[in-house]
């Protein structure tokens, strides 16, 4: 079990592919539902030789349980099922199934696991942060510069995959190598590890792990020198001083300017507006959010659905005003959105029980720290004395302290998640002795046993392979994209075609392949080749993905795109992207792209009238739509009004681009 539990925290962090639609946190998820598989067959079997049910009861057992219960129930209640069990699609922890096996990974970690072990499973996570902070490093020099679209060189992201979240990972781990600081073992070796691990942090240019960094630097070195008073006062001077100085010499969070915003990536995590006023527009939509769910919410990460029926007005005039946002920003406020006030009571509920328990096991009685002692984390459960492991206990709260802090401006992730809910168990299991909970029964095994055991691996099998299938799945879905952006339509189609058949209830799959089928189509037409065939299969995967997902908005964007290219064969096809485009309207009420695409299609249909008025509103949402009242300008030139046409040009070029060429040009001839 031990070995499970150190492979599980080492590959965790340092574990993404480059093959699959999403690099990091889908590779991420699916090692932690093997692993939690493999975990639960395991301690099963285990109790079966044991011939009892071996469990250890903690304060955490009933919070989790509640938690659990609002989860499901907000599932049940959810707008959109899959997503709420499986998760968003691109960010996949937060579903129902990923809670499930935090939690059972939680008490299988306490049923099974004592001090001895955790302390080989606290020296596998800390190799593991040294090989994520390494590679930062070397990234912030750029030895992958050229690899990635982001500018990795000036925010890196490691094996991550977002600044913010390797902030927030290491975070959570700093005061464990502060831990093996306060030894005199090897202090050299110690200082080194939480020079790198800050160097990094400082790297990731982010703010909100910089609050959670110093937080936990105060009540780890807090507790330290309150208990312990002068003793290790050298310790916490020179550590802090040189942070301090390292501070200085980097462009810190603090002082760092936000470069233009160049990527597809939300400028909350690469530039643009500045992240703050951002976080207050996302923030205020999420509130809407949960007054219109206001007991179990839209559904555990439906927030990319729920958010736009509440977008805030101002949000179209932030930098990424028509990207799309999947989590709020704020993991208490995302929960409150997709959970409502019974998910984010139970939640609070979770993160209460669990400080209870590091506060708890921080006042254990056989805790006396004697002066001679020291303290290291490593293989060896004779190196650290019985009486230090207070302190590692104080440091696993100090870094559940820090990460609780970087959470309220971000999201869990998948690395982040295992800290959450197994440091708790770690502070559980480092007061047990070694020799609880072993076996030791000398009865042979009976056949009964042996004929359970048995199940409990074939159940282990299809559930691993059902977990395979899903992610090979998606490694076709990434494929058929890829070739479908190549044009190369027929293996492309056959690719997404047998994505669909390992999991036919992806609503993403249907409207990527019926974007294919729509993309030969119009590739069929150029060629002058019949292609109605074609045309009906991307209508029905598009009408699949729809039923399957009425709640997101993408899907309803892919239709409408789907249907105007089909309208350049037929103009009869106008009249469905029409549709999709008035109920993607009635879902993102406030999106001006959407208005502005709705007004280009009536105009194309022949509805003036309703194009000019549609075309308006977009500009009344975002008075900077450049292209919005351009297209505005040029119908009321057609329906004769001049003086209004040259008004909106000279906005364009007065307000918002004075070099705007096509401005200029239909300016001139008017005049």
């Amino acid at each position: 079990m031990q070995n499970l539990f150190s492979i599980l925290f080492f590959f965790v962090p340092i574990f993404f592919l480059p093959f699959t639609s999403e690099l990091f946190e889908f590779n991420k998820m699916i090692f932690v539902y093997i692993m939690a598989t493999l975990v639960m067959a395991v301690w099963l079997s285990r109790c079966l030789v044991a011939k009892k049910f071996i469990f250890r009861r903690t304060p955490l057992d009933i919070p989790l349980l509640i938690f659990l219960g609002s989860q499901i129930l907000s599932t049940i209640f959810s707008i959109d099922h899959r997503t709420s069990l499986l998760g968003y699609y691109s960010r996949f922890n937060g579903g129902l199934l990923s809670v499930i096996s935090y939690s059972l990974l939680y008490w299988a970690y306490v049923a099974n696991m004592n001090r001895k072990s955790t302390l080989k499973t606290l020296y596998s996570v800390l190799c593991s942060a040294v090989i994520v902070s390494v590679y930062g490093v070397l990234q912030h020099f750029g030895i992958d510069k050229d690899v990635w679209v982001q500018d990795v060189q000036n925010r890196v992201f490691s094996t991550l995959g977002q600044p913010n979240w390797l902030a927030t990972y290491l975070v959570a781990l700093m005061p464990l190598a502060w831990c093996n600081l306060i030894s005199k073992f090897k202090f050299s070796i110690s200082l080194a590890f939480s020079i790198l691990l800050f160097m990094t942090l400082l790297f990731t240019k982010s703010r909100s792990g910089l609050l959670g960094f110093i937080f936990a630097d105060i009540i780890f070195w807090g507790y330290v020198l309150s208990k312990f008073r002068k003793k290790f006062l050298k310790e916490f001077l020179i550590i802090n001083f040189i942070f301090l100085v390292l501070f200085f010499i980097f462009k810190t969070p603090i002082t760092y300017y936000p470069p233009p915003l160049t990527s597809t990536a939300p400028a909350l995590e690469v530039g643009g507006t500045e992240s703050g006023t951002i976080r207050k527009i996302v923030w205020k939509g999420a509130l809407q959010v949960w007054l219109h769910y206001p007991i179990v919410g839209s559904g555990p990460e439906t927030f990319a659905y729920s958010y736009y029926q509440f977008r805030p007005v101002e949000h179209n005039l932030v930098s990424e005003w028509d990207f799309l946002y999947n989590k709020a920003h704020n993991e208490y406020l995302n929960f409150l959105a997709t959970s409502g006030s019974i998910g984010l009571l139970s939640y609070l509920i979770v993160i209460g029980s669990s400080l209870f328990i590091f506060s708890k096991k921080f006042q254990f009685s056989v805790f006396n720290f004697q002066s001679n002692s020291n303290l290291k984390i490593s293989k060896n459960e004779n190196s650290v004395k019985i009486d230090n492991y207070k302190l590692l206990i104080a440091a696993l709260g100090a870094g559940y302290s820090g990460l609780l802090i970087s959470n309220f401006f971000g999201f869990s992730t998948v690395a982040t998640q295992l800290e959450f809910f197994l440091f708790p168990a770690m502070a559980v299991t480092l007061t047990v002795p070694s020799t609880k909970y072993t076996i030791q029964s000398k009865q042979k095994t009976s056949n009964l046993q042996k004929l359970f055991i048995f199940l409990i691996l074939c159940t282990m099998l299809y559930v691993l392979s059902t977990i395979l299938r899903y992610w090979y799945a998606d490694v076709l879905y990434a494929k058929g994209k890829s070739l479908t952006t190549k044009k190369n339509y027929p293996l492309a189609q056959k690719t997404l075609e047998k994505a669909i058949r390992l999991s036919g209830n992806e609503a993403i799959f249907h409207g990527e392949l019926s974007l294919t089928y729509a993309d030969d189509t119009l590739f069929q037409f150029g060629l002058k080749k019949p292609a109605d065939q074609s045309i009906e299969r991307a209508i029905e995967e598009s009408n699949k993905a729809i039923t399957l997902s009425p709640a997101n908005l993408n899907l309803l964007r892919g239709r409408a795109s789907l249907f105007l290219k089909l309208a350049i064969i037929n103009p009869k096809y106008l009249g469905g992207a029409k549709d999709a485009l008035l109920l993607a309207t009635s879902k993102a009420p406030t999106d001006a792209k959407i208005l502005y695409s709705l007004g280009l299609t009536y105009a194309r249909t022949g509805e003036k009238k309703l194009s000019l008025g549609i075309l308006k509103k977009a500009i009344d949402l975002k008075p900077n739509y450049r292209d919005a009242r351009l297209a505005y300008a040029l119908m009321l030139v057609d329906q004769g009004d001049i003086p209004e046409a040259k008004d909106e040009l000279k906005y364009i070029l007065e307000k918002i681009n004075p070099d705007d060429a096509v401005a200029k040009e239909q300016l001139k001839k008017l005049q």
